[in-house]
């Protein structure tokens, strides 16, 4: 592959993986506190051409997507009067119990299953302690048939009476997060987790996706023209170099 075709095809590649990645935000802007998602892009050159070459500068390089950047920033809280619609405002998340594992989100549409548990809409349990911050006995259960108030400190009640509390946390570094699903994120190293402070818990409401629809959408043409063009170029470059082989068979 010549250099100019590989380029080219370097700059393809680059557009398709951004392609899928705007694809997916504006396909979740519906999806309860779904994180956008931004490219990451470095130069990349094998080891033995920067060796060759002396240096980065001397060598042809691609871009190489390294990883996506999450966008962490708070989404709108909208106002759903469903009773275990659970939103957050602050840096806080859930903690629920997966088939792999602890998953933190900040997705608070919940139900009450038949077991007297709180859980997600995917059926994981949230996690939950004692009012005072202790773990929760083995046997708890919630009245299935009775209404559960959430106050903005996160205590659940039932009939006036206090009887659990999210257990809300927060990661030392967000950047360590890394994307489950769209609404779930997991964290290798659980012990950079702490109690949430400075969190308000708002009862009866969701908070929106950060994605910006129309913002989405203008990217999303701007990307396709520009994979467009790049195909163009492609199938140019190979005419050309077609036309050349043929003149130097014609001498």
């Amino acid at each position: 592959m010549d250099q100019t075709t590989s380029i080219i095809a370097s700059g393809l590649r680059s557009r398709a993986e951004t392609l899928d990645i705007v694809a997916n935000n504006l396909a979740n802007s519906g999806t309860p506190a779904f994180k956008t998602e931004l490219e990451r892009y470095a130069q990349y050159g094998s080891e033995e051409a920067i060796a060759a070459n002396k240096g980065l500068d001397y060598t042809g390089v691609s871009p190489d997507l390294r990883k996506s950047w999450i966008n962490f920033s708070q989404g709108v809280l909208e106002s759903t009067s469903r009773p275990l619609d659970i939103a957050l405002e602050g840096n806080a998340y859930f903690v629920t119990e997966s088939p792999d594992g602890n998953l933190l989100t900040r997705n608070g549409s919940f139900q009450m299953g038949e077991d007297g548990q709180l859980r997600t809409r995917e059926g994981f349990k949230v996690k939950l302690t004692l009012p005072d911050g202790q773990p929760l006995p083995p046997n708890f259960r919630f009245d299935p048939t009775r209404q559960i108030t959430v106050d903005k400190q996160g205590v659940l009640r039932q009939d006036n009476v206090a009887r659990a509390k999210l257990d809300l946390v927060e990661p030392a570094d967000r950047d360590q997060l890394a994307k489950s699903g769209n609404s779930y994120f997991s964290l290798s190293d659980t012990a950079a987790l702490k109690r949430a402070a400075g969190v308000e818990v708002h009862q009866g409401a969701l908070e929106k996706s950060n994605a910006d629809p129309v913002a989405g959408s203008i990217q999303l043409v701007k990307i396709s023209r520009q994979f467009e063009m790049l195909q163009k170029a492609l199938q140019l470059h190979g005419e050309m170099s077609k036309r050349s082989t043929e003149e130097v068979g014609r001498v």
